[in-house]
């Protein structure tokens, strides 16, 4: 029976896959899973979008400066009547040439205009409203730009927070990694120290209780085993959330715990001058307070009049203009100035310029209170990196040091000199001291991170 082989098509499409899905296990780093991270963020999204509504607005406070033009056309059908006289008494009426000698004259009776029942107009009129230009649209549109720079820096903020995020997903996710492997390997010196009890304990020179004891130390390692597999699982099911990654797609990375890490660099009040410096937080506040300043001004153009020029073009059949009117087709146009002026606006633009104002304080307010929290926030993470640096230290002479003791007892059991306790307790003490080793080195990299973002680093180079 022959097979029946795919299409060309689909060999091709499967091939190219699975190559993409191994140049993605190779890739996968905490930069790459921190620029993946903002893509799939949620909240980056929709500062984002916060950011295209700011420039929607700023566009429509640009337009605003553009001479007010408005177009009409009107049909209106009158109804009919009978028109009252225009002069209620008789008019005499001649149809001599003057210098002539007048005929007899003659009674026309009273004088009317016949109504005109059809009524056409098209009509145009330009305003430019000249007070506002300096008054109300500029500070307007001021206030719009303001708030668009504010918009830019909290997509900046989000889009930091999904870095930040990203790193410490992917530095999570490797510590589960290298503890299923510390792990493991404790697991097979259990198995290897359970083989050569069962071994000594088969030519006498072990007892049940020695035999018992291993084994039991072998299942708790398989028992540490499961548990750092499940947390490995949930780790990545964590990361795959995260970065919107399916379950298809294989994760992997070529970094790992042992990567030699950068000591952390400068004085503390170098951190925090930075700090301050780039913090997008501080500077989008700074932009609000602004805007909200900005919207204050606009509300109060409302105290005084508003100044204007406008012009009037009109082309109507019966043009009013014209008397008597007449079923005919006329243009007419008109300029002038208009000065206008509602007092009663004034108490409620007065409420408006304070509210801004007030809102303009509060952010002022904020900003200042951030800047305590940096201060803060800034210490801590500098002090934790340069805790978690010197634990690396420690850690690094405590493995060695838990990996030359193991090596030795078990060198010495297997020459009769140490007992299946000694090569217990060392076993014991290398498992612990692996696992502070990944620990340590994993809280190293996330507090440098955390470092990092709390001096705005992750933040500069999206700066608007």
């Amino acid at each position: 029976m022959r097979t029946k082989r795919a299409p060309f098509g689909v060999a091709v499409g499967a091939a190219l896959a699975l190559v993409s899905q191994r140049a993605w296990a190779e890739e996968l780093s905490a930069e790459s899973a921190a620029d993946r991270a903002v893509r799939a963020s949620y909240e980056a999204a929709a500062a984002r979008s916060g950011e295209r509504a700011a420039q929607a607005r700023v566009d429509s406070a640009s337009y605003a400066f553009l001479p007010r033009l408005g177009l009409s056309a009107r049909y209106v059908r009158l109804s009919d009547f009978t028109p009252s006289p225009l002069f209620p008494f008789a008019i005499a009426a001649t149809t001599a040439p003057a210098g002539t000698v007048s005929p007899p004259i003659v009674s026309t009776g009273p004088v009317s205009i016949a109504p005109i029942l059809n009524n056409y107009a098209l009509d145009a009129t330009l305003t430019l409203p000249v007070s506002d230009y300096v008054l109300r649209l500029a500070r307007g549109l001021q206030a719009a730009k303001h708030g668009r720079e504010a918009a830019e820096w909290e997509s900046v903020v989000a889009d930091s927070r999904a870095r930040l995020a990203g790193k410490i997903g992917f530095y999570e996710w490797i510590r589960a990694n290298a503890a299923v492997d510390a792990a493991q390997r404790s697991l097979t010196e259990a198995r290897a120290h359970l083989a050569d009890v069962k071994s000594q304990l088969g030519q006498g020179n072990a007892s049940r209780a020695d035999a018992l004891r291993v084994d039991s130390a072998a299942a708790s390692a398989e028992a540490a085993l499961a548990e750092a597999s499940a947390q490995r699982a949930t780790a990545e099911a964590q990361l795959r959330t995260l970065l919107h990654l399916p379950d298809a797609e294989p994760l992997g990375t070529r970094d790992g715990v042992s990567a030699p890490l950068e000591p952390v660099a400068r004085e503390e009040a170098e951190w925090l001058s930075e700090a301050y410096r780039t913090r997008a937080e501080l500077r989008g506040l700074d932009a609000a307070e602004s805007s909200a300043r900005a919207q204050a001004g606009v509300a109060r153009a409302a105290y005084i009049p508003t100044a204007g020029v406008f012009a009037n073009a009109t082309y109507a059949n019966p043009n009013p203009r014209y008397f008597p009117p007449e079923a005919a087709w006329h243009a007419t146009w008109a300029v002038g100035v208009s000065l206008t002026w509602t007092p009663t606006d004034i108490p409620g633009a007065q409420a408006d310029a304070t509210f801004a104002e007030a809102r303009g304080d509060a952010l002022a307010a904020q900003r200042n209170a951030l800047r305590d929290l940096l201060a803060v926030e800034v210490v801590q993470h500098f002090e934790s990196a340069r805790a978690a640096g010197a634990k690396v230290a420690a850690t690094d002479k405590q493995l060695e040091s838990a990996s030359e003791a193991y090596r030795v007892t078990r060198s010495l059991y297997a020459n009769a000199r140490a007992t299946t306790s000694n090569v217990l307790d060392a076993e014991a003490d290398l498992a612990r001291a692996r696992l502070v080793w990944v620990n340590a080195r994993v809280d190293a990299r996330v507090a440098r991170a955390r470092l990092e973002h709390a001096a705005g680093r992750d933040q500069s180079a999206a700066a608007p």
